[in-house]
């Protein structure tokens, strides 16, 4: 679908614009983002179409090391219709410092206006770009890493598929925090939380309505449910879920099926948490767990499976 010449549904559009804000008026509780050595704004070059997409760099404030490490692509969470550059800062920052790791955070497309693939689009031509561009932030362009929470995770999961396809750039690993997988939401997990507990059942179906407005056979495609996609020769992952999220099965699902196509794959279940308890781990009741999250993923990051 070529988001150039779609309208988007208007409640579906009012709906994504005042999830938007709330989400926005959100940000001050994730806590304070940690100082970094740099933050820097980025604008990314893509073709078909041409466009320039936003990004932020976050220099971990133990830059300074002479060998080439690892470097940290985000694709933040938000149903692909909320999220940017700012919802995610305090996170990234705590993630940049403890894996020592430069973390790139993307601006990418959101629907409705720009629904599936452009989204996806964005975050392939931006590991393209980074695959050539890492050895200007002391990176190893053989050891980037894709990473996103919730709708990012799928957006991380599905690039390496599409890389797959289209022949490269691999990345090195993905770190999966809560992802969203798959789009039927009939997992054991949805049955017993997709009613009471964030995302609900209904605010998915709006979100996938959003993302993929077309016949809802869509949704099952791999590129838009990277659960059912042929998952041989991608990159090693961490998956990250939370005990009391709707998501919780998807993301165990995924670690499972890498480990049968031969891939290596490792799970954590962190015990008591919601969706999105790392984003906001500074809040009391997330800190333990949330943490916890964010030192395997370091730990993950710097090749300690």
């Amino acid at each position: 679908m070529s988001s150039a010449s779609y309208v988007p549904n208007p409640d579906l559009l009012a709906y994504a614009r005042q999830g938007r804000a709330s989400y926005r008026g959100m940000i001050p509780r994730a806590g304070i983002p940690e100082p970094v050595a740099e933050v820097r704004e980025l604008s990314i070059p893509a073709r078909q179409p041409e466009r320039r997409i936003p990004a932020r760099l976050y220099v971990p404030a133990t830059a300074g090391c002479s060998n080439a490490g690892p470097m940290v692509l985000f694709f933040h969470g938000g149903g692909f219709l909320c999220g940017d550059l700012d919802t995610h800062e305090a996170m990234l920052c705590a993630l940049a410092n403890r894996s020592g790791a430069p973390v790139l955070s993307l601006d990418y497309r959101l629907a409705p206006e720009s629904p599936f693939p452009a989204g996806l689009e964005d975050c392939h031509a931006a590991l393209c770009w980074l695959a050539e561009r890492a050895a200007d932030w002391g990176a190893d362009p053989a050891r980037l890493f894709l990473c996103g929470d919730s709708a990012g995770g799928n957006l991380a999961a599905a690039v390496c598929l599409l890389a797959k396809q289209r022949g490269g750039p691999q990345a090195a690993g993905q770190v999966l925090f809560y992802p969203n997988l798959d789009g039927t939401c009939d997992t054991p997990s949805w049955a017993e939380l997709g009613n009471r507990y964030f995302p609900t059942k209904a605010a998915m179906e709006l979100t996938l309505r959003c993302y993929l407005p077309g016949p809802a056979e869509d949704r099952l495609q791999p590129l838009a449910a990277p659960l059912r996609g042929e998952l041989s020769g991608l990159p090693a992952a961490l998956v990250i879920t939370a005990q009391l999220d709707p998501l919780r099965d998807e993301g165990q699902a995924y670690a499972h099926k890498l480990i049968q196509a031969g891939v290596f794959a490792r799970h954590v279940e962190c015990p008591g948490m919601e969706h999105g308890f790392v984003q906001f781990y500074q809040a009391p009741h997330n800190l333990e767990q949330g943490q916890r999250a964010l030192s395997e993923a370091a730990r993950f990051i710097q090749g300690e499976n």
